[in-house]
């Protein structure tokens, strides 16, 4: 069957099953699969061993072959032949977070999918099985197996991916529908910086603070306990109320930080609302970590350890400014610096507070040298002031002239009219594990990208056309 008469097959297969695309896609979103405690034979926790299940039993229904690789990541696979072609997706998800008006375990709306997942990624999971299934049923003769594989532990640290591949086979050509169209050639390298300072008391101490859920997020909500001078709290609240339009300007962002005040007799507990966002793009929110981090240092010298304190508030710059690592590349544009996760405890009477930054860095600039960079950045000097790289990852790059960047851009093309560039991204996909991969789909120029947000959600337009797309490539490559 060759390409036209494929398009002239799903032009009428995919409408036939678009109920059962919607209906597996809000079932899989259902399962919560978060990355919780291990179990045995369950790496990544009983929620995403439950979406691997469910997809198995999909896949079986189908009459596909399908494998369970050690718990870590599953995958469906039609066809023979000594190569294969690969997508490559994840059923984990990261947690649901604040601010959702629609169900975050799956609703139907305005001909929207909406729930956690929907778009990152178990829309485009579903679509891969359907474009499976789609080819399998056409009778399409294929030189190369077409497998699709799905990940458990994407959004925290690949380990899924790194130990399948150290059993089973990288292909001939692949793809990660993680990202956005018309198609991802270079993803920026990954850094987490750990920041951790003890902090002394002063007239007003920082006796707690806690933000962020993951360092891939930008955090939407902070809050803070201080301790202050009993009769003094309004006159504090009053002066950091003065400072707020200053931090705005700081921190930066699309919307306006919300600050509320609860004032209890010698303690003053603050809570920040910003908005969240893919800490690959932390300029698209407006973080609330930084922005308390940025209020509490207005206080001024009569805090205690503020200069600490200012620190950690600076290094949160999203360009890196505050850790010494600003760079850029005229491929993959600027770095950027997430404050994502601020957590506080207490040793020897000190409030200890931790910050984790994640950075992506340009693809042209040497992660190591990044690394060094941080570790020797001007801070306080102080042993009670800690600076660490505590992960680093390389850039990916793939050549735009290669024949997957053109098979699959000229698919993309034929099916939107939409004749964008590939881009470079800041987030890392599973195509920086795929020597030659790229990241493609799902989300089109000018449609909203809505990964790691509230109302995360999928059109089920995108859907039918994400199967149709991928279907379409993954034959291409096959054949």
């Amino acid at each position: 069957m060759d390409q036209q008469s494929f398009i002239s097959y799903l032009d009428e297969w995919i409408p036939k099953h678009t109920d059962d695309m919607i209906s597996s896609l809000l079932e899989l979103i259902s399962i919560l699969s978060t990355d919780q405690a291990p179990a045995e034979g369950q790496p990544f926790g009983p929620e995403v061993a439950r979406a691997f299940d469910y997809y198995i039993q999909k896949a079986s229904e189908f009459g596909i072959s399908s494998k369970n690789v050690d718990g870590y990541a599953i995958h469906a696979e039609i066809g023979s032949g000594d190569e294969i072609v690969m997508a490559l997706t994840h059923a984990d998800v990261v947690p649901i977070g604040t601010g959702w008006t629609r169900n975050p375990l799956g609703e139907v709306h305005n001909g929207k999918i909406y729930g956690r997942g929907a778009q990152d990624n178990k829309g485009p999971t579903i679509a891969c099985l359907y474009a499976l299934k789609a080819i399998k049923e056409s009778g399409a003769s294929l030189n190369r197996r077409i497998r699709h594989v799905v990940g458990g532990n994407e959004e925290s640290g690949f380990r899924c991916v790194r130990h399948y591949f150290e059993v089973e086979e990288k292909p001939t050509y692949g793809f990660s529908p993680d990202a956005m169209f018309p198609l991802v050639y270079a993803e920026k390298g990954s850094m987490n910086v750990r920041v951790t300072a003890i902090l002394e008391a002063g007239k007003y101490s920082l006796i707690q603070i806690s933000g962020g859920e993951r360092p891939n997020i930008v955090p939407e909500e902070a809050n803070a306990l201080l301790k202050v001078p009993e009769g003094e709290e309004q006159h504090v609240v009053n002066a950091l109320q003065t400072f707020i339009p200053h931090v705005e300007d700081i921190v930066g962002g699309p919307g306006p930080l919300s600050f509320e005040f609860i004032i209890e007799p010698g303690a003053l507990t603050i809570n920040c609302t910003g908005k969240a966002c893919h800490a690959s793009v932390p300029w698209e929110g407006t973080n609330a970590v930084a922005g308390l981090l940025h209020l509490i240092a207005c206080l001024g010298d009569q805090l205690g350890s503020r200069d600490l304190i200012k620190f950690l508030a600076h290094a949160a710059d999203i360009y890196g400014k505050g850790l010494n690592i600003e760079c850029e590349d005229d491929i993959s544009g600027k770095l950027s610096c997430n404050l994502g996760v601020c957590e506080s405890s207490h040793k020897n009477g000190n409030t200890v507070v931790t910050g984790i930054y994640n950075i992506r860095y340009p693809v042209k600039a040497s992660g190591q040298e990044l690394k060094q960079r941080a570790l020797t950045c001007e801070r306080p000097e102080t042993p009670s002031l800690t600076v660490e790289v505590i992960s680093l990852s390389n850039s990916h790059y793939t050549d735009p002239d290669s024949f997957l960047v053109k098979t699959l851009l000229q698919i993309y093309r034929e099916e939107t009219g939409d004749y964008s560039p590939p881009i470079a991204i800041g987030g890392g996909t599973y195509a920086k594990v795929i020597p030659g991969g790229v990241a493609y789909g799902p989300v089109r120029p000018g449609t909203p990208e809505t990964a790691h947000q509230a109302d995360e959600f999928i059109s089920i337009e995108d859907l039918l056309l994400l199967v149709k797309i991928y279907a379409r490539a993954m034959l291409a490559l096959a054949q």
